[in-house]
């Protein structure tokens, strides 16, 4: 069996990656701080119902989003350090590289 393409794995590009994960992450954490600030300054000011309600509404359509997006943000970095600690993918195309040379004759 053989490939049509080759796979090429890049060391530096995962280490890249992580740390570009990591960094978005705490933009994303910077942007959520500051919606909740805005939108709790904003509910001050209009200290009626309304303003309540606009408290309320800013969390599930804005802040719940972002912080659902920091768990996949998060969840990604995650398995980019795993990576670069272990090389694990490396070793699946290691391995996969041995047993498609195997011949069965």
């Amino acid at each position: 069996m053989t490939l049509s393409h080759d796979i090429c794995l890049d060391d530096a590009a995962f280490k890249t990656a992580s740390s570009d994960m990591s960094a978005l992450k705490t933009r994303a954490e910077t942007l959520k701080t500051k919606l909740e600030t805005m939108y709790k300054e904003l509910a001050t000011a209009l200290d009626t119902p309304a303003g309540k309600q606009l408290e309320l509404t800013a969390g599930d359509v804005l802040v719940k989003p972002i912080e659902d997006l920091s768990l996949v943000i998060q969840h990604i970095s995650d398995t980019l350090t795993e990576i670069n600690k272990t090389g694990r993918y490396k070793d699946i195309f290691i391995e996969f590289e041995t047993v498609s040379n195997v011949s069965f004759s």
